[in-house]
């Protein structure tokens, strides 16, 4: 059996004057329609696929016209089609612009250029009946129905007129199709499409369904945009507040470490003024007791140094977690304007936990450097001025 693809077929379609009642004339322009033609004619099985012959039994010459009858090639091959409407209706091109076709009435073939308005129209529902399979609780091809199951069932069958396809459907489907654009949360949008057409065309008569939905697609549209806000916000509100959450305590650990860090060194304040309070004896000359002052005034004054070495590198991490949260303030306030007044105490409680830690590390050295003057003054005291000379070894 001789090859015969859908291409040719459209060559012969392209060179016949359809006379509407199932056949025309045809005008064998090249070789190629004579060698179909030849083809057809002697191969009962091409007929069946083709549905192409001769109304008078002849030899084709290239340059002749001829009369034939045409009908509707098998579906293998391709589709002819009297307008574009008829060929909507054709099977599966509810939801998919059939692959190989031939429309009669405007001589348009399928890859043809320019593309008729309609044809784009056409395109433009299907991306339409694309996106709402997709959000179709089931979906029957064979029927060319949808159906979109909610607080009730609404069942919306796929049919249309030429009047459906206007210019403008074109612009309301690249609007929908650009909110699906973004895989994030796609089941969320499909789920609002749902309820958009369940709530638009639940009370429609149903032959009428999708008919509706095409033109008030912007109504759709504007319905799913505000939806998907709406789930954003909150989606986004409960992410911030679990990340300013989880920063809050984090600086509240790290702000209290700065006093954990040098709790030993803190309660060694009551322990050295014990100690120094305790040892400090009355010096006449430059006897153990003068030199023990010394050394338990030399031990307070090590304490204090070492004390205040710590105090301010602590004193320092305070100052690096206030810049942090001050940084993560203003990307708040920058990236979410609208929400930064929802936290505004979170902040507040952090500064504040800072400026406490501060002050009780400026007590901490002021109770640690008074211990220390004191035990000055008790050494100045307690040593007579002629003990001085121990010092410089007189």
């Amino acid at each position: 059996m001789a090859d015969v693809g859908f291409a040719d077929l459209v060559e012969i379609y392209r060179h016949t004057r359809f006379d509407g009642n199932g056949g025309g004339t045809l005008t064998v322009a090249t070789s190629g329609i004579a060698a179909t033609l030849r083809s057809i004619e002697a191969d009962q099985s091409l007929y069946d696929l083709t549905q192409v012959s001769l109304v008078e039994p002849g030899e084709p010459v290239v340059g002749s016209q001829i009369a034939i009858n045409v009908a509707a090639p098998n579906l293998k091959l391709g589709i002819l089609a009297d307008t574009f409407v008829k060929l909507f209706l054709a099977p599966g091109a509810a939801f998919a612009e059939p692959v190989s076709y031939f429309v009669i009435d405007c001589r348009y073939a399928s890859g043809d250029a320019p593309v008729p308005p309609l044809l784009l129209a056409y395109r433009a529902m299907l991306t339409v009946t694309a996106l709402l399979k997709e959000a179709a609780s089931y979906v029957i091809e064979l029927q060319r129905e949808l159906v979109f199951i909610g607080t009730g069932s609404v069942v919306v069958p796929i049919t249309f007129t030429e009047a459906d396809l206007t210019p403008s459907l074109i612009g309301a489907a690249g609007r929908l199709e650009t909110l699906f654009a973004d895989p994030l949360h796609s089941q969320e949008k499909a789920e609002l499409l749902a309820a958009a057409v369940i709530e638009l065309a639940g009370g429609q008569r149903t032959d009428r369904r999708f008919q509706f939905i095409v033109s008030n697609l912007e109504r759709v549209c504007d319905e799913v945009e505000k939806g998907y806000r709406l789930f954003v916000s909150s989606f986004s509100y409960s992410k911030i507040r679990k990340e300013i959450e989880t920063a809050r305590l984090d600086y509240i650990n790290k702000i209290h470490k700065t006093i954990v860090d040098i709790q030993g060194q803190l309660l060694g304040i009551p322990v050295a003024t014990i100690v120094v309070a305790s040892q400090l004896k009355l010096s006449k000359d430059c006897g153990i007791e003068f030199w023990t002052n010394c050394a338990v005034l030399l031990g307070a004054w090590i304490f204090v140094g070492l004390l205040w070495l710590a105090v301010r590198n602590q004193w320092h991490t305070l100052s690096m977690l206030a810049g942090e949260i001050t940084g993560q303030r203003a990307r708040l306030d920058n990236d979410y304007a609208a929400l930064s007044d929802d936290f505004v105490d979170v902040f507040n409680d952090l500064d504040a936990r800072i400026k406490w830690h501060r002050k009780v590390l400026v007590g901490v050295s002021g109770l640690a450097l008074a211990g220390a003057l004191l035990a000055t003054i008790a050494f100045l005291i307690l040593t007579e001025s002629g003990s001085a000379r121990c010092l410089v070894g007189g």
